[in-house]
C-alpha cells in the first residue's frame, strides 16, 4: 500500500534516477512531471475544487486527501490492463500488466472531490504518482456522479505511442502475466483482485474485470499456462 511518505518530490526523484541507470531514459524529470502539471491545470481558476476519477488502486489506495467521495461513470473509455511493468510489479523477465484508460466503452469508479486548499498539495502527489514514466496523459472527462450529478474530472489515460504500451492483448496472455509476475512493488495478481473487490462492494458490474479474476484463479491453480512475453520498460503509476 502507497502511503503518502512515499510520494515525496524526494523520493520519487532517486526512483527516477534509478531507473535512469537502468536504462529507462523515458521517466520523467521533476521538470518535466511540473510542466505537465501546469498544462493540466490551466483549465482552472485559483479557488476552484478539482475532482479526481479514480479507476484502478487509487479506488482502494488513493494516498490522498480530499473531502467528498461519490461511485461514478465516465463514458467513452473503458478499463483496461494495457501497459507492461517490469520492476514495479513484475521483472524484465516477467513483466506485470497494470491498467489505464482507452478509448471506447464506459468504465465506473469513485470521484474523489478536492477541496481548493487542497489542489495544490494532493494534485502533486498524484503526479508523482502517475506520471512517473509517462505512460499517461491527464485528461478532463465528463463524469457522472452516482447521485445524478455531472461533473468534470481528471484522470489518467493511456498513451498508445509509449513503448509500454500493450493494448488488444490476448485475455489470456495478459491473465498469465498477472497471475504470476511479482516485482518490488507486490504482485500483479493483487492489484488485479483488490481492483476487483473494491469495484464489488461500490456495485460496480465489470464483466473483464471478474473474467480476468476467473482465469488468474484457474492459471494460479495449474489450470493452463501461457508462454510469457518480454518487456522494454516499466511505469510505475496506477490509477
Amino acid at each position: 500500500m502507497l502511503k503518502r511518505e512515499d510520494l515525496t518530490s524526494e523520493i520519487i526523484d532517486q526512483i527516477v534516477a534509478d531507473a535512469h541507470k537502468a536504462g529507462y531514459h523515458f521517466f520523467l524529470s521533476a521538470a518535466e512531471r511540473e510542466a505537465s502539471f501546469k498544462t493540466a491545470m490551466e483549465r482552472c481558476q485559483p479557488g476552484d475544487e478539482v475532482w479526481v476519477f479514480a479507476y484502478g488502486s487509487l479506488m482502494w489506495n488513493p494516498a490522498i486527501e480530499f473531502v467528498e467521495q461519490q461511485p461514478c461513470r465516465v463514458d467513452g473509455w473503458r478499463r483496461s490492463f494495457c501497459f507492461w511493468m517490469p520492476m514495479g510489479r513484475g521483472t524484465p523477465e516477467l513483466p506485470g500488466l497494470m491498467l489505464a484508460l482507452e478509448r471506447g466503452g464506459a468504465c465506473e469508479g469513485i470521484a474523489y472531490r478536492l477541496a481548493p486548499q487542497q489542489v495544490e498539495s494532493e494534485l502533486g502527489l498524484l503526479w508523482n504518482r502517475e506520471m512517473l514514466a509517462g505512460i499517461y496523459q491527464p485528461t478532463w472527462v465528463p463524469t457522472t456522479l452516482r447521485d445524478g450529478r455531472t461533473v468534470t474530472a481528471i484522470t489518467f489515460v493511456v498513451d498508445t505511442a509509449h513503448c509500454q504500451y500493450c493494448g488488444d492483448l490476448p485475455l489470456e496472455r495478459a491473465a498469465h502475466h498477472i497471475a504470476f509476475a511479482e516485482g518490488r512493488r507486490g504482485a500483479c495478481r493483487d492489484y488485479l483482485a483488490n481492483t476487483a473487490a473494491h469495484a464489488r462492494a461500490l456495485h460496480i458490474h465489470d464483466p473483464y474485470l471478474e473474467e480476468l479474476v476467473e482465469r488468474v484463479s484457474d492459471l494460479r491453480d495449474g489450470a493452463y499456462v501461457i508462454p510469457t512475453v518480454q518487456a522494454d520498460g516499466e511505469a510505475v503509476g496506477e490509477a
